[in-house]
């Protein structure tokens, strides 16, 4: 597609656009109130104007405002040598309305986290996997 028509919005995205939505870091009374930007993991070739396309017609989000951040991959050595972790993209956007996580994404509290690590080291004790 040319860019004269993409600036007049006869380009719909397809969805094979992968955003890997990160999980807000927020305490639980805040995930209640709901939040107004989340943060995204991307393929560093993706473009602002596409990931705000593809969030407004595909999906049907209203987005004030795209931010991104590129990341290059960490270097990591192992028996075979050096080699690069895959570079990424945070595509930080702020939404048109409040959005309300589901509760998967709730942050845990230290004591949850402890009874969650117990739980795993009692069921691998016993023989058990999780």
């Amino acid at each position: 597609m040319t860019s004269v028509a993409r600036r007049l919005g006869r380009v719909v995205p397809l969805p094979n656009l992968r955003l890997t939505l990160q999980p807000p870091r927020l305490s639980r009374d805040d995930l209640a109130r709901g939040v107004d930007e989340v943060v995204f993991r991307a393929d560093p070739r993706v473009t602002k104007l596409e990931v705000r396309a593809y969030l407004e017609r595909a999906l049907r989000v209203k987005t004030t405002d795209v931010r991104t951040s590129n990341y290059d991959g960490a270097k990591r050595r192992d028996r075979g040598g050096f080699h690069r972790r895959a570079a990424f993209k945070k595509v930080y956007v702020t939404l048109g309305e409040r959005w309300f996580p589901p509760e998967a994404f709730r942050a845990k509290d230290a004591r949850e986290r402890d009874d969650d690590a117990r739980a795993r080291r009692a069921s691998a004790r016993a023989g058990g996997s999780t």
